[in-house]
């Protein structure tokens, strides 16, 4: 074999021409050993294998015992509960809005300069109340003069009757007294109009009048319940003024919907509410007139009850949802609601009593077959049901159980201490981030920090494998 300090001292020998040259004995023919870098590449890939194969048996370990050991944040226990009876309910929820059941939109049906202004907005005012007036001088004027030529037809009529006049001179003084009635009726009407009044007990909604101000009769409009299920029309009223026919309708009347832009005096009940609302085509089967509601309102825990007045035929899409309207009449005269407020709506659309019921979490399902666990003599015993209802966590039994039979119920419950403090399978702990890498520390894999990871050399990344 070749020793380097002999090799080099030959060649200094060869490098001189002049010197004799030794012969050096040589061995057996061997092979150069490769450069040293590449020696360093070799040496690198058998680390890296090395550190892969390292890598292989930590995540064994850690998925044979870490995962294991940490703690789940669901925890799935069971308990045996009994077969019980009640009243089951299948309810359709929707949001709406609180109305007044009727609302009247008062306006004077004639003409003249406004004297008298008795309300104000948020009073409570009785129907019949006189809410303001016009100057009456002008319509009582009227009256008199319609009463005098009255008086003077009627006479008329008398003496052709008894001076045995034609028949026709007959006929025409009974129709000047049925004309000189009529006026005398109308001028009697307009005076009774210059007092505007409530045809509705409630509260007074606006008041867009004052004193000095000149109106133009444009009568009253009413409507009685929300839009969509209103009665309104217009008439001649024993307390004065037009007042309110009800005249069924489906939908809101154009006078109401104008009038109630430019009311003089509005008016609402205060004793007797509706709710509006609507629900979409996959429900409104569902919901029929009658059916009992239960109405939440806008931050309140106290429900109010109610039953379904109408349900309408027609649909209204938004955003490619078609819903239909419902309205909901409240049951007697409940405190504390206020017409425009919001409230959540559970319409009760079938009701089971003395329904068998279970807890849903106690019934497995294998290729369409209901099933339960049955604790019978201490034993779990399998037994196939059939099912019906299911409602608030709770599914109707028609077959296979009794009342009093025990079955075991599975119970999924959280647990706040494990649901932020499991280990993450790429770094430590799974709260906060993923502290302590996997395994070379610092977040992330494998190298943790911000950037590219550091690799198996423990570079910039920080951490990695060499970090």
């Amino acid at each position: 074999m070749v020793i380097p300090n002999e090799v080099e001292e030959a060649h200094h020998l060869a490098s001189d021409a002049t010197q004799e040259v030794p012969v050096v004995e040589r061995g057996p023919e061997i092979h150069e050993a490769p450069p040293r870098r590449s020696k360093r590449k070799r040496n690198t890939v058998i680390a890296a294998g090395a550190v892969i194969v390292v890598l292989g048996a930590i995540l064994g370990v850690w998925l044979g015992t870490g995962s294991s050991a940490s703690t789940s944040p669901l925890e799935v226990t069971t308990q045996v509960v009994g077969v019980t009876t009640g009243t089951m309910k299948q309810t359709v929820s929707a949001s709406g809005t609180i109305e007044p059941a009727s609302t009247a939109d008062l306006n004077f049906g004639v003409s003249g300069k406004v004297t008298a202004v008795n309300v104000v907005t948020g009073q409570t005012v009785a129907a019949g109340q006189v809410l303001a007036t016009v100057d009456p001088s002008a319509l009582q004027a009227s009256v008199e003069s319609a009463q005098a030529t009255l008086t003077s037809s009627q006479d008329k009529l008398s003496t052709d009757q008894s001076d045995s006049a034609a028949t026709s001179q007959i006929d025409s003084d009974k129709a000047s007294v049925t004309t000189a009635q009529t006026n005398l009726t109308t001028a009697q009407t307009n005076l009774a109009d210059a007092n505007l009044t409530s045809t509705i007990a409630g509260t007074v909604a606006s008041v867009s009048l004052a004193v000095g101000d000149e109106v133009t009769g444009s009568g009253t409009s009413a409507s009685s319940g929300a839009s969509g299920t209103g009665a309104s029309g217009s008439g001649s009223s024993a307390l004065g003024g037009s007042a309110t026919s009800a005249v069924p309708s489906t939908a809101s009347s154009s006078s109401s919907s104008s009038s109630s832009t430019s009311a003089q005096v509005t008016v609402i009940s205060t004793d007797s509410y509706t709710v509006s609302t609507t629900v979409d085509d996959t429900q409104v089967g569902q919901v029929k007139v009658g059916d009992q509601a239960v109405i939440t309102p806008e931050n309140s825990t106290t429900a109010v009850y109610g039953t379904v007045t109408s349900v309408g035929l027609v649909a209204s899409s938004s955003s490619t949802v078609a819903t239909f309207p419902v309205t909901i009449a409240i049951t007697g005269s409940p405190t504390g609601l206020y017409a425009g407020s919001t409230a959540t709506v559970s319409i009760v659309t079938k009701e089971i009593l003395n329904a068998l019921q279970v807890p849903t979490a106690a019934i497995s399902y294998s290729n369409g077959q209901a099933t339960v666990t049955a604790v019978v003599n201490g034993s779990h015993v399998v037994k196939s049901v059939s099912t019906g209802q299911v409602s608030s966590g709770d599914t109707q039994i028609t077959g296979g159980l009794t009342s009093g039979d025990k079955v075991v119920e599975r119970v999924v419950k959280f647990n706040p201490s494990a649901a932020g403090g499991g280990r993450s399978l790429f770094g430590g702990s799974s709260s906060g981030g993923s502290a302590g890498g996997f395994p070379g520390g610092g977040s992330g894999f494998p190298g943790g920090g911000s950037g590219p990871p550091g690799g198996f050399t423990g570079g910039a990344g920080g951490g990695g494998f060499g970090g």
